[in-house]
């Protein structure tokens, strides 16, 4: 009777395993799963068919994934895909699975976390490896080679160094340190010294790479910086800046002494290496090498920035290694747009007015304060612009609200010197504006005027008068002597006149009264009143000493 209930029981056992479902609940999948792809279960209550659509898994409204697996009893072994065997589950590192399992008696609810996608980088791997392809020829066989980084505070350690695999790859797996997602690095020969360096020995920048995108990354290194590949037998020409109009597919060409001038002899052409950069190698010889740059005809030859044609490039082969070359325009692309130089009205003072005209006058307009040619207009980023034609020789230019009553003048309300820049050395111009002749900012009475700069034979035993347009120019009034202010510097304080103020510093006579370095009169010092409480000079020379 014992022996029967027993078996009653077992058979009971089963009967309830074999009805029992378990709920598969997901709770993460991979950062870069695609937005709405489905996820599939898949395993031996299936036939392992991996994108049943009866088996997937049911996104809820807390976020979380669920399938309940159909009734049946004994162990479960099953996997995640997105739809067939070329989209399932991976590892944390995207590294092969086992199958998935439990036993149906023993649980109600399972929990998975989804690490990576078969097809996709997996976004969490803990540690990456670094593979060199690649070492220069020159490289010496007794030395280590070793990462420098800001994981090791750029100092290569034994954890640092490279490993050889079977087929000659050299191999460094790096753990991914607490909390840090990015390093920069260099190859090194165990010293950050003896570092990495581009083809030609120059130094290059850090390399970087980031944790979780992929478990391996290939580089090769092109030379060291310490024993640069010997380049005795060539001069390397590289084209370093190009026209922003460049036809790049049209290819660069040498037309030189050496090729019976040819512009577009395909044995001269310059090809790109592994930086980016047009590069052409040229056997080293004692010779004087003369070249031009072009795009294969003459019609497409290097110019200046002024659309002119320019003298042959000329370097002897025998007294350099590297050349690097800057093209500034081309004959058949110059257009009246590389004629123009662009000045940008980069800072206007708090006192300009609202809804005020801004125009630029000077020698390319014959000074007029308000031609509307030249009025500053308001491009895509907000930029007061305007454009002006390009010219040899030097622009010499300021600012105006369009009369000269409304023109620019310095921060302590004195009249400043022309802006000069040479039209051949720029395309664009940035200007900053302090104030506006005719837009005082202080409420002041008086004006004090301190020489923060004096020569240094001035005679310390001489008083320096100020002179005036206000007392008839009389350069020696004793009511107008500068006296010393804390820090040993000349200075006067004077009753504001008018809104004009013109003055010349003197030592008590027109034969003594400041002068430029070339010991010649100064233009009369101006000054516009309510701009500033203390205005600043320097004197440069005095007229009677040397």
């Amino acid at each position: 009777m014992i022996r029967k209930s027993f078996i009653y029981i077992i058979l009971a056992l089963i009967t309830l395993s074999s009805c029992k479902q378990v709920v598969i609940k997901v709770d993460t999948i991979p950062q870069n799963t695609p937005s709405g792809q489905p996820i599939y279960i898949t395993g031996n209550f299936n036939s392992w068919d991996p994108g049943e659509e009866s088996f997937t898994l049911e996104l809820a409204d807390d976020s979380n994934y669920y399938f309940t697996i159909p009734s049946g009893f004994g162990t479960v072994r099953y996997k995640f895909t997105r739809g067939d065997w070329k989209t399932v589950e991976k590892g944390i590192c995207g590294e092969e699975m086992d199958d998935r399992s439990f036993e149906v008696a023993l649980e109600d609810t399972v929990i998975c976390s989804i690490e990576s996608w078969s097809g996709l980088d997996p976004v969490n791997c803990p540690k990456l490896t670094i593979k060199i392809e690649n070492i220069p020829e020159n490289t010496p066989e007794e030395d280590i080679i070793a990462l420098a980084g800001n994981l090791n505070s750029w100092i290569p350690d034994d954890a640092s160094i490279f490993e050889q695999s079977e087929n000659g790859d050299l191999l460094l797996t790096i753990d991914r340190p607490h909390g840090i997602t990015h390093i920069d690095y260099k190859i090194t020969r165990g010293d950050i010294a003896k570092s990495e360096s581009d083809q030609y020995g120059n130094e290059i920048p850090s390399r970087s790479l980031t944790f979780g995108t992929v478990d391996t990354i290939s580089i090769d290194i092109e030379g060291w910086a310490d024993i640069p590949e010997s380049n005795s037998n060539r001069v390397v020409l590289i084209i370093e800046k190009l026209p922003l109009n460049t036809y790049i597919e049209d290819g660069f060409f040498l037309a030189c002494n050496l090729n019976s001038w040819s512009a577009g002899d395909k044995n001269y052409q310059f090809e790109m290496n592994k930086n980016g950069q047009w590069f052409y190698p040229i056997p080293r010889r004692n010779m004087n090498f003369e070249y031009k740059i072009t795009r294969g005809e003459w019609s497409a030859v290097e110019v200046d920035f002024l659309g002119y044609d320019i003298d042959n490039r000329s370097i002897n082969l025998a007294d350099v290694d590297t050349v690097y070359i800057e093209i500034k325009g081309w004959k058949d692309l110059f257009s009246k747009y590389d004629n123009e130089i662009t000045v940008i009205l980069e800072e206007i003072p708090i006192t300009t007015p609202e809804n005020s005209r801004f125009y630029l006058t000077g020698n390319f307009n014959g000074w007029d304060p308000g031609k509307l040619r030249d009025k500053f207009r308001i491009n895509d980023e907000g930029q007061y612009y305007v454009n002006i034609p390009r010219k040899r020789g030097e622009l010499e230019c300021k600012v105006t609200r369009g009369t000269w009553e409304s023109a620019q003048i310095g921060e302590f309300g004195n009249d400043i010197p022309n802006f000069i820049f040479r039209y051949k050395k720029m395309d664009t111009v940035k200007l900053k504006v302090s104030n506006w002749k005719d837009k005082p900012r202080v409420n002041s009475k008086s004006v004090t005027i301190v020489i923060n700069k004096l020569p240094e034979n001035t005679p310390i035993e001489e008083a320096i008068y100020l002179a005036p347009e206000l007392n008839g120019w009389n350069p020696g009034e004793k009511n107008l002597i500068f006296s010393d202010i804390a820090g040993g510097k000349p200075a006067i304080t004077i009753p504001i006149p008018s809104d004009l103020f013109s003055y010349k510093i003197t030592r008590g006579d027109w034969r003594t009264v400041e002068t430029d370095n070339n010991f010649d009169d100064i233009e009369n010092r101006v000054l516009f009143c309510g701009f500033a409480d203390t205005v600043y000079i320097d004197i440069i020379t005095w007229k009677d000493l040397d």
